[in-house]
């Protein structure tokens, strides 16, 4: 005969939340790599909710959805274990957002959208002087070319039949350091199904799961920040250069990515 934890462990109802995910598992009798092939959550991290060891998780909002999905997948209340899980872990940074304020996203977007603006100003007034000088730098060569020769006075010698070589101007050429950073630009492009999330300049864009050979274009002012439930899985590319891998397979990460550190995530 079982005790009472034991019959409780059964039902799903233990305040333990990640015995709660292994029973509820077992009771269906599916393993762990069923689940990650579900829920496209590696099984390193399935390992880490049922142990409740929030070390291994990547925190906040992913922690959650990662909860969500498995509980989902095993028959329990998603909602219902992501609030005890939160309520069970409350010194793991997890804890549940706050209510969804309209007039401070509202606030939020505009600044956003300001902070593009004062980007395309930036790049409108560093761009034109830029243009200017390559503009009168390429009349002035233009004139010059089109100068016809001095003749020779009657009063001198005639001229050496060597020539004489005219110094030419060279400009330096504009390289890529030099030239301002603009917007970020980033293509999601997962090899295989995996779990991924994507905020951009601080507003969440999405999280779920991207299947293999799925495309989305985004475009950031300031900030990207990209966690992968399987990194072995993803790619990217990040302002038309393809993006160097993130991690191995089944491993979980969090990348982000900047335009004072883009560079660091283009392959080599």
């Amino acid at each position: 005969m079982f005790s009472e934890d034991n019959s409780r462990l059964r039902l799903g109802t233990s305040t333990d939340v990640g015995a709660r995910l292994r029973a509820a598992r077992e009771t269906k009798q599916v393993s762990l790599r069923e689940i990650a092939n579900a829920t496209k959550i590696s099984v390193s991290a399935l390992e880490a909710l049922e142990e409740n060891d929030t070390a291994q998780l990547p925190g906040g909002i992913f922690t959650r959805a990662f909860v969500r999905s498995y509980a989902a997948e095993v028959g329990l209340d998603p909602e219902e274990t992501t609030r005890d899980f939160v309520a069970q872990m409350p010194e793991a940074g997890i804890e549940e957002e706050e209510t969804y304020d309209y007039h401070a996203h509202e606030h939020d977007l505009f600044q956003s959208q300001q902070r593009m603006a004062v980007a395309v100003l930036k790049l409108v007034a560093i761009g034109l002087p830029v243009a200017g000088l390559l503009l009168y730098l390429g009349t002035r060569i233009v004139t010059t070319r089109s100068e016809p020769p001095e003749a020779p006075s009657a009063m001198t010698a005639p001229a050496s039949p060597a020539r004489v070589a005219r110094p030419v101007r060279t400009e330096p050429a504009v390289t890529a350091q030099t030239m301002p950073q603009g917007p970020l630009t980033i293509v999601l492009r997962p090899r295989a199904d995996c779990w991924v999330s994507l905020r951009i300049d601080g507003e969440s864009v999405f999280e779920r799961v991207m299947r293999s050979g799925e495309r989305e274009s985004y475009e950031a002012a300031d900030e990207i920040i990209l966690n992968i439930g399987d990194a072995g899985a993803f790619a990217f590319a990040i302002n038309q250069q393809a993006g160097r891998a993130l991690g191995e397979s089944g491993e979980v990460v969090t990348a982000t990515i900047t335009p004072q550190n883009f560079r660091s995530y283009v392959a080599q």
